[in-house]
């Protein structure tokens, strides 16, 4: 079924993507990057340099399938948000946790953590 937004011209993004063999519930990104802060002799904060940025990422849901083996492999992410990338993104994401939970009143449930690193790449 698709959503209908009122009003049609709200700039508000509604809802996720489903993810490979996930619908996900949640997905948040944290980015960031590294930084170093040379100082003066009187210890005065004189430069800032900033590198190594990339994204953490979570995923929860429940699946829709058999899940795939992604624990430490690449993985493409469709909810991805390229903004502090310049819109583009050309690196690699890694799987670096899946966590499974299982229940009687629910669907099988899964949490997974990557993250995408810009500057890599297969």
């Amino acid at each position: 079924m698709a959503v209908t937004q009122f009003p049609a011209a709200a700039t508000y993004v509604f809802g996720s993507t489903s993810e490979t063999g996930i619908a996900v519930e949640s997905y948040e990104q944290h980015d960031q990057v590294d930084h170093y802060e040379q100082k003066n002799n009187v210890g005065e904060v004189v430069e800032v340099i900033t590198f190594n940025p990339r994204s953490e990422l979570t995923i929860s849901g429940e699946t829709t399938s058999a899940l795939a083996q992604i624990l430490g492999k690449s993985m493409t992410v469709a909810n991805l948000v390229a903004t502090q990338y310049g819109g583009t993104l050309s690196g690699i994401t890694i799987c670096k946790g899946v966590q499974l939970t299982k229940n009687r009143a629910r669907n099988l449930q899964a949490r997974i953590t990557a993250t995408y690193y810009p500057l890599v790449t297969l």
